[in-house]
């Protein structure tokens, strides 16, 4: 997985999965095995907790983080006492989490370490900026599943994704579950100036923008779909043919949308800010409507793990083989079976 970071020039990598316990952790361990062995100075943060041994919800053991001597971490103050790594302090980050401040601190001898207290997107380029500063070759951002900050391209410049057995029963539902994702990574950019303009004034004043090619961009009242219909908003344009979304695009805004002419479009600055069902899209682009990205979120490999956290395993190289049918050219990898890449590190394979 190391050689395939490397070859994309990435330095600041988003490890993502599909569903919770999909196997991020085994992932960040096998890289950070590779990174010791090829002598990669390598940094690691979480959003949320990560590297605890008990999952808090199910009661079952979880891989832990293990990283070795050299490494940067940056974690709560309660939690970095909490794992067998010896760790050094370096500094405050002024960060502060419902367990206590988090701290960037080195490891001077390896072990294990529990990740926490990153919440929000600016606390994940506040520590990356400190990290750059002590001469980090490569950062691994460990990102929560259900909150998608590590994959913006504002944040880091490469994902692997994490699929596997624990996103459905049968190889047809994984591969399903995983090409979903897959649709989200490869939408279309927008390339128009007036696309672009429109992106450009809903990051400025944090509100939806409405426009065309033929209509001067409106900022609408509105700020989200929930305090009522955005195409009745007030200040919505009579010939808008598009319509930027700062923040998220759920199945609320889609539906709102249908009956706007063919061809309308929603605009989003990456695909971090989409969060739709398989349902709701389809039947927005049934009406030939189009959902746009600003930022391309560049994916560098897929992950896949046949084990489930449930206790069931799906049939290991079918489910790779089906997982590289949806990939197209990403390379697909079982890092615990040595499939696909380079898997060093012998390593449990849920997390």
């Amino acid at each position: 997985m190391l050689t395939v970071v490397k070859e994309a020039g990435a330095k600041r990598i988003a490890i993502v999965g599909i569903a919770k316990h999909a196997g991020k952790t085994t992932v960040l361990n096998d890289l950070l095995a590779q990174a010791e062995q090829e002598g990669v100075k390598v940094s690691i943060q979480s959003i949320g907790v990560d590297g605890e041994r008990m999952d808090a919800i199910m009661g079952v053991p979880k891989p832990e983080v293990v990283v070795p001597a050299g490494a940067l971490v940056a974690s709560s103050a309660q939690m970095l006492t909490e794992g067998t790594a010896e760790l050094v302090l370096e500094e405050a980050t002024g960060i502060d989490s419902p367990l206590g401040e988090v701290y960037i601190a080195r490891v001077k001898r390896s072990g294990t370490v529990i990740l926490a207290g990153i919440r929000q997107m600016q606390h994940v380029k506040d520590v990356l900026a400190r990290f750059d500063a002590k001469g980090v070759d490569l950062h691994l951002v460990d990102g929560a599943f259900d909150r998608m900050i590590a994959a913006s391209p504002d944040v880091t410049d490469g994902v692997i994704l994490v699929t596997g057995a624990v996103a459905g029963r049968s190889v047809d539902q994984v591969v399903r579950q995983t090409a979903e994702w897959l649709w989200r990574f490869r939408l279309p950019r927008a390339n128009e100036e007036w696309e672009c303009r429109l992106l450009d004034l809903a990051e400025q004043y944090g509100r939806p923008v409405a426009g065309g090619p033929s209509c001067a961009p409106a900022v609408l009242a509105q700020t989200s779909s929930l305090t009522g219909h955005l195409c009745l908003d007030a200040n919505w344009p009579q010939d808008a043919q598009a319509l930027c979304i700062p923040g998220a695009v759920t199945d609320r805004v889609l539906a709102q949308m249908e009956g706007m002419p063919r061809g309308f479009s929603l605009l989003v600055p990456d695909a971090t800010h989409v969060f739709v069902t398989a349902k709701a899209w389809r039947s927005y682009v049934r009406r030939g409507h189009r959902l746009l990205i600003g930022k391309e979120t560049r994916v560098l490999a897929i992950a896949v793990n046949p084990h489930s956290i449930a206790g069931y395993d799906l049939p290991r190289e079918a489910l790779v083989e089906r997982i590289r049918e949806v990939a197209g050219e990403l390379p697909v990898m079982d890092v615990k079976a040595g499939i696909g890449g380079d898997a060093r590190a012998r390593l449990p394979s849920s997390g």
